[in-house]
């Protein structure tokens, strides 16, 4: 006797895990501000980074300033065309809108933040620079966002290689800023966060868009690269916690340049950590909405279905 078929269970996932990533990285922004901010300790070891950032920073200072010179708003117009463009040519429209959103949405969310919702005391009477505030960084932003835009629109079987290298290019526009001196890394740490957690929020997006999908590929696996990724947070953000506690009790006004210096190395361990873990996040929430390809569906269920072949008993 024949029996009828039976559509595979493939759902796509749903949008709670990555709204509840979106609130977790906004909150960790606010949080960072807090820390680091808002707080004597935490203003004293972005300032004692600040100073060990000098150390050495003339070799790179040339470097520095041609990379963040590529910076500016007709890069960022050309960044959202550019997402666009890739996810028209591949027909993945929603994926292109939600890509160009969270590209402008990270960037205003950056200036609205550093300009009217955080403010920045001179709690430690340094003067000057001390009591501007510069979190998160525009620069950083700029590069993170570039990023998710194009994490979200190339082509699945790109995406690993596109995430890895996008993480050194982030790392080195935050890495220039600190060598300028132009950004203390709970700065560069808050920009990742702010375009993370937009590209958690296209995520979502997508996932409502792609529910229609009937099936979930699942011959599709993640690679290994989220997992490194996060493997290198975890590590990163360990280092950065250990130089934390080695400089807590420093006076940036009377230090050596040997502890100014284990706080640098600190800050570019939390930059590359949060770095590795935002971008690897998201990179994570994107290998599983991945649905499966018509031309797939029509060789594996036919446009028509048909009764499967009765077991001969």
């Amino acid at each position: 006797m024949s029996q009828p078929p039976t559509t595979p269970d493939r759902p796509l996932p749903g949008i709670a895990s990555p709204i509840a990533a979106a609130v977790l990285a906004g909150g960790l922004v606010y949080l960072i501000w807090w820390a680091m901010v808002s707080t004597r300790t935490g203003q004293r070891i972005d300032s004692l980074a600040l100073e060990g950032s000098r150390v050495g920073s003339w070799r790179l200072d040339e470097q520095a300033d041609q990379l963040l010179g590529t910076v500016s708003v007709p890069m960022v117009g050309g960044i959202i065309v550019a997402v666009l463009l890739i996810g028209a040519l591949r027909g993945r429209w929603v994926a292109a809108i939600a890509a160009a959103v969270a590209v402008a949405g990270a960037n205003v969310t950056t200036q609205v933040l550093k300009m009217l919702v955080f403010r920045r005391d001179d709690l430690l009477g340094l003067g000057a620079w001390n009591g501007t505030n510069t979190l998160p960084s525009g620069h950083t932003t700029v590069a993170a966002a570039g990023l998710v835009g194009l994490m979200l629109v190339v082509p699945p079987w790109l995406r690993s290689i596109t995430t890895a290298l996008g993480v050194v290019g982030v790392s080195a526009y935050g890495f220039a800023t600190l060598v300028n001196h132009w950004h203390r890394p709970s700065d560069v740490a808050a920009a990742v966060l702010v375009a993370a957690g937009w590209g958690c929020l296209a995520v979502a997006a997508v996932r409502v868009a792609e529910r229609r999908t009937p099936l979930r590929d699942v011959t599709h696996r993640p690679g290994a690269t989220s997992v490194i990724l996060v493997m290198l947070a975890i590590c990163g953000l360990a280092l950065s916690a250990a130089a934390g506690f080695m400089v807590w009790n420093a006076d940036p006004e009377a230090t050596d340049r040997t502890t100014a210096f284990i706080a640098y190395v600190g800050g570019v361990a939390a930059l590359v950590g949060m770095t590795c873990g935002g971008l690897g996040g998201l990179l994570r929430l994107l290998d599983a909405t991945r649905p499966m390809p018509r031309a797939k569906q029509r060789t594996e269920l036919g446009d028509v279905t048909t009764p499967a072949p009765s077991p001969q008993g």
